[in-house]
Order: structure tokens, then C-alpha cells, then sequence
């Protein structure tokens, strides 16, 4: 059986992203690791002679964020069964680490279908949109992560968009995608941004792709450029009531690009869509 893992801060915001979680899971029929992970701060020690006290101190701060976990799990169990996911299907883990080093070890251990994490929604650069952490957990795993913004409320994924340049590399992402979005009862589209002197060229690979991917519900939309890649892709989520956008990460860059423009517009945008991330092969 496939698994979802849910890193979580326990904050009202990943409460948000765990409603994603437990539907996801139902969807994909997945088993859900609900994952809590905490840092130790470096303590110096002000008394020499007495480094007992900072055992004491790092013990402390451990039964601290213990009691935080326990206070906070019998929560999310109970909001994962009023959503009818099967209790015997959750599961709770409580690590200590930086949540990215806590991902990718526990990803060595054990193969994840998907992380869900809930974000801020800020704009500005990547980790300030994003979160940091998030940002941490996408570069530090191949396994798809979906980014969840704050405004986001979960009426069911009908529609995904998938942006691509074409390239071959992003086929398994798209399959990846195709097969999520079968799973969860949705539509693809598969967008590409496109100036009009590479129209002809561009064409030809659309329909190459159209005629690979024929098992597949699946929609090839070539969009003209308007000011930017960025302003058209996010115009088009917007004017089309994307449920959830999903990228392949090739660079900081693109990301960057993407979210940077903190209009009114894309700020819309940038706490109201989830965003599920592939890892270019």
C-alpha cells in the first residue's frame, strides 16, 4: 500500500494542508504518516564545570515538544475520522531534526507516494512564499511534494494544470501527474507558453505528446505569451478555476519568476492553489 507523509508544525495553517492530506489519501487508497519533527537549539553553557545543565536543558526542551505531540495528535486523529479516513491507516511520528534531514532520512527507510505540506503564503522570494522549510523538503527528496497555501479549502481537484517546455525529461513527471489526477477524478490540462515566431515548431511537439499520451484524459493547450511565462501561466490558473498546479522543478529560477510578482492578481494565486512539485528526471 502507497504512503502519504504529512509533515507538520501542529499550527492552524497545517491544519488546513491536512484536510488535502486525508483526502489524498482516500483518493489514492494511501496509507497517512502524520510527521512531527523539532530542533534543538545550541545551547552554551554559561556555567563551567556544570554540563549537566545542559543535559538538563535539551531534556527539558525534548519533554516540551513531547507533550506538544501528544496534546496535539488526538486532534488530527479525530479530524481524520469525522472525514471517514480509517483510523488503522494513520500514524504518528515524532522525530528530532530539521524537518528536510527527517524527510529525506525517513524517505531512505521508506518509499513515500506523495508529502503534503501546509505553507504561508507570503509573496516574495521562493522560501518566503513557500515557506523555507517546504523549500528545504522539495530539494532535499525526489518524491512529488504538494504545497498547499493558506487560502486553499478543499472542494474536491477537478481541474490540474501541468506546465511543461516539451522536454523529454518531463515526460514521467506528466505520467506521474496523469496517473494522480485519474486517481482523484480530475482533469489535465498541459500547458505551454509559446512566442508566436515558435509556433510551427512548437505545434509538431504538441502533437507528438497529444499522440503519446492517448491513454490518458488529458488536454493540450498552447497559450501566447503575455508579458511574461509567469503572468500567462498564472492568468490562466486564475481565469480557468484551477484546483491544483503542478510544476517540474529544473531551477530556482523558474520559481522565483514564478511567484515573485505580488500584485493583488498573483497573490490570489499564491494562497489560494496548491502547487505539486516533480523532480525533473
Amino acid at each position: 500500500m502507497r504512503t502519504i507523509l504529512f509533515p507538520t508544525d501542529f499550527s492552524e495553517l497545517a491544519e488546513n494542508a491536512f484536510v488535502y492530506a486525508i483526502h489524498l489519501a482516500k483518493s489514492v487508497d494511501a496509507n497517512l504518516k502524520v510527521l512531527h519533527s523539532y530542533m534543538s537549539p545550541v545551547f552554551a553553557s554559561i556555567h563551567p564545570g556544570q554540563p549537566e545543565m545542559l543535559g538538563e536543558m535539551y531534556a527539558n526542551l525534548e519533554n516540551t515538544e513531547h507533550e506538544k505531540f501528544k496534546q496535539s495528535t488526538p486532534r488530527l486523529r479525530q479530524m481524520a475520522i469525522d472525514y471517514g479516513f480509517p483510523e488503522e491507516r494513520l500514524s504518528f511520528l515524532f522525530e528530532e531534526g530539521p524537518v528536510s534531514t527527517v524527510v529525506r532520512n525517513l524517505s531512505k527507510k521508506q518509499k513515500f507516494h506523495l508529502i503534503v505540506m501546509g505553507t504561508h503564503g507570503q509573496s516574495g522570494f521562493l522560501d518566503r512564499i513557500i515557506g523555507s522549510n517546504t523549500v528545504s523538503v522539495i530539494n532535499s527528496v525526489k518524491t512529488p511534494v504538494i504545497a498547499v497555501p493558506p487560502h486553499a479549502r478543499f472542494s474536491g481537484i477537478k481541474r490540474v494544470v501541468f506546465t511543461t517546455l516539451f522536454r523529454e525529461s518531463d515526460k514521467i513527471a506528466l505520467r506521474e501527474a496523469l496517473i494522480m489526477a485519474r486517481e482523484v477524478g480530475a482533469e489535465t490540462t498541459c500547458i505551454h507558453v509559446v512566442m508566436q515566431s515558435d509556433l510551427t515548431n512548437v505545434g509538431r511537439q504538441m502533437d507528438q505528446w497529444s499522440k503519446d499520451h492517448t491513454r490518458y484524459a488529458v488536454q493540450f493547450k498552447l497559450l501566447d505569451k503575455v508579458e511574461s511565462v509567469e503572468h500567462t501561466i498564472t492568468n490562466y490558473i486564475l481565469d480557468n478555476n484551477v484546483d491544483m498546479l503542478a510544476v517540474v522543478k529544473r531551477n530556482r529560477g523558474f520559481f522565483d519568476r514564478l511567484f515573485n510578482d505580488s500584485t493583488t492578481h498573483n497573490l490570489t494565486f499564491h494562497t489560494k492553489v496548491p502547487i505539486i512539485v516533480y523532480h525533473e528526471e
